[in-house]
């Protein structure tokens, strides 16, 4: 940061340099140049005798100078298991790492269908959170994989609770949620107010139709990208164009794994280019080209076409029962698959909680630092 700036006007004219000493100018730079400027003054200063100064560094300088938190480096769960549903439909793969005597702290992904991974761990601090993830229904290691008549919201939030149960916490410290995993903790929330301390939310969704249909339709993400968004709409027959998530989630779903994998293609290089502010043309055509076998955007797509199996009016209704609990609630400033408006709406409906919109940043903090550095300042403050 101090590189940028210019030695102040006001500065007197030095001395000439063979009678001037690097701990003169060091003392006259202290004195004279403003706080914010001592670490350049010194520096250029310094530099003339080959005596640089360089400044303490501390969180503030390093934000300043363009650097950014990362993750906390990778950890083994301490704990891996299954759990049968009380309905007998789902067997749910969790994991429990990080400092058993810590704060507890659960991850919810998103999707519906996306599954955790790794990396979830690593935005809890392993000395400080016992961390808790685990698959939703039909997600990752979960079994059966997929979208089945027993995958719905409610179940969802059911699963949250027994797993607190056999996990035998109290309550959980912290829920931690971005997109669907938002969504997902503010239903178990407003559900067990009783049993939430804590919420850090990101990338906010809000099921209602206006924002499921945002996605895909063109006048909301297809605004932003007119020829992608058609090439989309045509990878339908015609006759299934006028119902383009209801289309999707069938052929996602399909037993005809040729009719399953090129809507598999198609979904996936419209929905990647919406995660961050500047999509990798040349990464999507590689996924797209050789997709997985995943079951995610199935799962997505059945919920978006089931309005996510929950009122969105009720939802933001139920949230003055939550409006106590220390909430912080983050939202990349050029997200196009979750506009920055619902974080706004929020927001509104709880009044205390903290609201950053974080500039230049997309839907995924996967790709954008700024919005992963403070979902995990959000998480270090609880």
């Amino acid at each position: 940061f101090g590189s940028m700036l210019p030695i102040p006007a006001f500065y007197p004219a030095p001395r000439p340099f063979r009678t001037m000493t690097a701990s003169r100018w060091t003392a006259l730079s202290r004195r004279l140049a403003p706080r914010w400027t001592r670490g350049c003054a010194a520096l250029c200063l310094g530099a003339a005798v080959a005596v640089p100064l360089v400044p303490r560094r501390n969180a503030t300088t390093a934000r300043c100078q363009g650097e950014l938190r990362s993750l906390f480096p990778e950890i083994e769960a301490r704990h891996k298991g299954r759990l049968e549903t009380k309905d007998g439909s789902c067997s749910l793969y969790y994991e429990v790492s990080g400092n058993p005597k810590g704060k507890v702290a659960l991850f919810l992904h998103g999707g519906p269908g996306d599954g955790c991974s790794p990396k979830h761990r690593r935005l809890f601090d392993p000395e400080a959170f016992c961390i808790v993830i685990f698959d939703q229904r039909g997600a990752g290691q979960s079994t059966p994989p997929g979208f089945n008549q027993h995958n719905k919201t409610e179940f969802l939030v059911q699963d949250i609770e027994q797993l607190r149960e056999h996990l035998g916490f109290s309550a959980w410290d912290l829920i931690v949620g971005g997109s669907w995993g938002s969504t997902l903790a503010l239903a178990y929330a407003t559900k067990f107010p009783q049993l939430v301390k804590a919420l850090v939310l990101y990338s906010i969704f809000i099921p209602s139709q206006e924002s499921i249909d945002f996605v895909y339709s063109p006048q909301g993400a297809g605004l932003f990208f007119p020829e992608a968004y058609e090439s989309f709409v045509k990878a339908l027959p015609a006759d299934e164009r006028s119902n383009l998530i209801g289309s999707y989630a069938k052929r996602l779903d399909s037993p005809d794994l040729e009719v399953r994998r090129a809507a598999l293609s198609s979904y996936l290089r419209w929905v990647l280019r919406l995660l961050s502010v500047a999509p990798d043309e040349a990464v999507i055509e590689e996924i797209a080209q050789q997709p997985d076998d995943g079951c995610g955007p199935s799962i997505e797509m059945n919920y978006m076409a089931n309005g996510c199996f929950m009122d969105a009016e009720q939802l933001l209704a139920d949230c003055f029962q939550i409006g106590h609990i220390p909430c912080t609630i983050l939202h990349g400033r050029n997200d196009l698959i979750c506009p920055p408006a619902n974080a706004w709406l929020l927001r509104q409906r709880l009044p205390l909680a903290q609201l950053k919109m974080v500039p230049l940043a997309g839907h995924s903090s996967s790709f954008a630092p700024a919005l992963k550095a403070a979902i995990l300042e959000a998480i270090d403050s609880y």
